[in-house]
């Protein structure tokens, strides 16, 4: 049965290849093979060589899975009860931000400013609960980013509240079952907050809420908001400005089996009305880009485990798997008045702490107080909005910034008396 299928793929791939060249000369394929189900690992190589892909396959535990035990774990789909919500409020804070800053060519939460804002991968085993590992990303990687919380001092919510707790109030996602293309779960965060993984830790099974979780200390968020169908450039921002995002794919045999590489397939369109209902089976996190030299792809952050993709990570062409057709975003406003700086990292203790000025004027708002400890900070730093905030030398606040978008190319903290000095401001 193999060498017969193997063989009709082969005629089939003979024949495809005839049918695109022109009587007189060679001409490159105007069409491409699909990954279809049931793809053996030799099919699925022979699609991209012949699709000129460049993204290596090989056996893992979701591709070997029986078909039946795939279908139980990518349970994404369309609700019986469309919402057709933009947006938890449908008012999105991103709109104003689109363009206000320059957009570097790559862009990654596991190494900004030599930290990580996101913990190690998850694994959602056979449990169709991918919805709640996406949300927990972008959850924690907004309030990372929110609170200078990175490496070491990284949140980490409790999928399983999500998964078996918050699905008691939402008929749009039921634990091991999955969810609907409404993202109640990210209403669920603003709504209810959810709780830290070591109150309920994640198990791959179906079950009833552990009741006691709802006493323990909740974190909640400010709203969610959905990002526009295959708009890079706000993608982009939306990840640079509040964190780590939350995504769908339409996953196809050639997705389940990635072992590296760039991956692309030709599901690209987001063609439903509206095109955030375009089909897609499983949810994902975005922590990053790469421009690529004009073969960008997403840095695209998995649930199944690191032994799955590049360390449970997968590079993904802007459009492909319909990565780009439902991303969704959370905000998180840090209750904050007083910001630390200090190139060690420790602060004395006191929270918020950030290494870099650059790191603490990202999050900060009006009326935010940046306490900068003495020293000379060689670094550029860019107001890229306008906004009265103080800094002050020595955690002595006398000193207020310009309200201006500003580039500062030095920062002098001259003594702890307060006194700052600045050289090179130069007004964009």
């Amino acid at each position: 049965m193999k060498m017969r299928k193997k063989t009709s793929l082969l005629l089939i791939l003979f024949f495809a290849s005839l049918s695109f060249l022109p009587a007189d000369s060679f001409a490159e394929p105007v069409e491409i093979l699909r990954f279809e189900p049931g793809d053996t690992l030799e099919e699925i190589r022979a699609k991209i060589e012949y699709n000129g892909y460049e993204f290596t396959v090989d056996n893992n535990w979701v591709f070997d899975m029986q078909a039946e035990e795939k279908r139980e774990l990518f349970s994404r789909s369309a609700p019986l009860f469309p919402q057709m919500l933009d947006g938890y409020d449908g008012v999105s804070p991103l709109t104003r931000r689109l363009g206000e800053r320059p957009l570097p060519s790559s862009f990654d939460w596991r190494d900004y400013n030599g930290h990580s804002y996101i913990g190690p991968i998850r694994d959602q085993g056979n449990c169709g609960a991918c919805y709640a590992f996406g949300a927990c990303a972008a959850a924690e990687g907004a309030y990372n980013w929110a609170n200078g919380k990175y490496d070491g001092n990284c949140a980490d919510f409790s999928e399983a509240f999500v998964a078996f707790c918050l699905s008691d109030h939402y008929s749009g996602f039921d634990g091991c079952y999955g969810s609907d293309y409404d993202y109640q779960e990210l209403s669920g965060l603003v709504n209810y907050g959810v709780c830290n993984n070591a109150v309920y830790p994640y198990t791959d099974y179906e079950q009833a809420c552990q009741s006691s979780s709802w006493d323990a200390p909740r974190t909640t968020f400010q709203s969610w908001h959905r990002i526009g169908c295959n708009d890079t450039e706000a993608i982009k921002t939306a990840i640079m400005t509040y964190g780590v995002v939350d995504a769908a794919v339409y996953v196809v045999s050639g997705f389940e089996a990635y072992s590296g590489g760039i991956y692309q397939d030709s599901n690209t369109s987001c063609y439903s009305s509206p095109c955030y209902y375009t089909p897609t089976n499983h949810i994902i996190a975005l922590v990053g880009w790469d421009d690529n030299g004009g073969n960008g792809y997403w840095i695209l952050r998995n649930s199944w485990g690191t032994s799955w993709g590049e360390s449970g990570y997968m590079r993904i062409k802007y459009t492909s798997a319909r990565v780009a057709c439902e991303a969704a975003y959370l905000v998180y406003q840090a209750v904050v008045s007083t910001i630390y700086v200090d190139p060690s990292g420790s602060c004395n203790g006191n929270t918020p702490c950030y290494s870099t000025i650059q790191a603490a004027i990202d999050p900060a708002d009006t009326e935010s107080v940046i306490r900068i400890l003495q020293g000379t900070f060689n670094e550029d730093i860019i107001m890229d909005r306008a906004y009265d905030s103080t800094l002050s030398g020595g955690w002595d606040p006398t000193f207020t910034t310009q309200s201006s978008n500003t580039v500062i190319n030095s920062l002098t903290i001259t003594s702890t008396s307060g006194t700052v000095a600045i050289e090179n401001v130069i007004l964009q």
